[in-house]
């Protein structure tokens, strides 16, 4: 007895019609590079969001929050790890040395930071979640013609960094130059009272002096 093979040939997957097509380029969502309108980042302005993420970071870890945890819901936005922080400088350096212009490959940041693929992927989200990247996926054409017209393919993302305000907050106090009475008290804190109350005595006699300006010199006797 032989065996006869089973007829497949209707599970074969027909080609698409072109009814069903969505129109939508190689992935989801994506659009056509060029046209982007890059704005440039100084350095100040990088070091400041720089500021910001670190701020923000260390505000989720006292919250309890791990280090580059998932989020546990949709209303969680989860930790955020040393790694994406690191990323976010990679970043931050493309983008004020170019002019604001930022579209390095996932392939390019991994080789860089010497990571997989699929970790620079988690990083990208962190950050996106917590509100300090955006990106924006992108094709060109292959110039090769295809059965549909011009044939596309996926190219590097279009990436701009940003801070939520709070964050931006945050930073700002940090950098804005404090008074020379607050940095003293913030050293004399840990000291004991008589020698806090030694120091502001000297320190009010000195600013009296200050404010009579230069002595003059005593007549001398004949």
């Amino acid at each position: 007895m032989t065996a006869i093979p089973i007829d497949h040939s209707h599970r074969r997957r027909r080609p698409e019609p072109e009814s069903r097509r969505t129109l939508s380029p190689v992935r989801r969502n994506s659009q056509a590079a060029g046209g982007e309108n890059w704005r440039p980042i100084s350095w100040a302005e990088g070091r400041k969001i720089l500021l910001a993420l670190r701020i923000h970071a260390e505000k989720q870890r006292r919250k309890g929050e791990r280090t580059g945890c998932a989020p546990r819901n949709k209303t969680d936005v989860g930790g955020i790890s040393f790694g994406a922080i690191r990323l976010a400088e990679v970043l931050i350096g493309i983008a004020t040395k170019r002019s604001g212009r930022l579209e390095p490959s996932v392939k390019w940041l991994a080789k860089a930071l010497n990571v997989p693929l699929k970790t620079i992927h988690a990083w990208k989200a962190q950050l996106k979640r917590h509100g300090f990247l955006d990106w924006r996926r992108r094709w060109v054409f292959t110039g090769r013609e295809g059965a549909r017209g011009d044939q596309v393919q996926q190219t590097s993302n279009a990436y701009w960094m940003k801070a939520p305000l709070e964050a931006l907050e945050a930073a700002a106090k940090v950098l804005a130059p404090r008074k020379a009475e607050e940095d003293d008290e913030a050293r004399w804190a840990s000291m004991p009272e008589a020698m806090q109350a030694s120091l502001r005595a000297m320190k009010a006699s000195a600013a009296k002096r200050s404010e009579r300006g230069p002595q003059v010199g005593r007549k001398s006797r004949i």
